[in-house]
């Protein structure tokens, strides 16, 4: 599926962080897990797939989890994921280094938080990568509202018709198209895989080698 042409001049891509550059579909399911076990919210493999969202808080609003639990919640998820650490995905830097060597300017838009995503690219060697990082948290609205592409722009004085979002959710395609940026979708190893090619992004890619090509192209 393919919608807009990619944009020329392109200058600026900006990328998701989880499940986009990041393997960390299995811990992230680790960590819920043990979170509404916690609270004794029934959750597996099914539930995960059923209510999965990069905007975590509609994973605890469609579950039950009473809103007074989430800071709660929140912390417990954190504590978890910090016992483990999360893997480049395939092709990553290689991506990222290709794209960059070509002269356009790379950012990050992530509903992570920040001193996580910071801590995960010191320890996979991607510290200074990315010349501007919107976090989650960092805006009043998260994906898919397109605040936090905007504000990335703004900080990098990048106009949006001459931008490109790089994500594997539906939610990060709806925030790109609203944000006025080309949409390249691409499936990772969260359960959205379906939902991500029924929101149309402008391109659809297997993996982050042909989303190389097919940026530069």
């Amino acid at each position: 599926m393919t919608g807009r042409a990619r944009p020329s001049p392109l200058r600026a891509v900006l990328f998701d962080w989880d499940g986009t550059l990041v393997d960390s579909a299995e811990l992230s399911y680790r960590c819920y897990v043990a979170v509404f076990d916690r609270f004794g919210v029934p959750f597996d493999r099914s539930a995960f797939e059923r209510t999965y969202s990069p905007d975590w808080y509609r994973t605890y609003r469609t579950l039950g989890l009473d809103e007074c639990h989430w800071p709660e919640a929140d912390r417990l998820w954190q504590t978890h994921y910090a016992t483990d650490s999360a893997a480049l995905l395939p092709g990553a830097r290689e991506c990222l280094e290709r794209l960059a060597g070509a002269g356009l300017v790379l950012g990050l838009v992530t509903s992570g938080e920040r001193e996580r995503v910071e801590r995960e690219q010191a320890a996979l060697g991607l510290a200074g990568t990315f010349a501007v990082m919107v976090c989650g948290g960092e805006t009043p609205h998260r994906k898919p509202h397109p605040e936090p592409i905007q504000v990335a722009l703004e900080r990098l004085a990048m106009p949006a018709a001459e931008s490109a979002y790089l994500g594997d959710s539906p939610e990060d395609v709806e925030m790109a198209r609203a944000a006025g940026v080309f949409t390249v979708g691409i499936p990772g190893g969260f359960p959205n895989r379906e939902a991500l090619a029924r929101s149309g992004p402008d391109v659809m890619v297997t993996d982050l080698a042909e989303a190389a090509e097919r940026i530069l192209a």
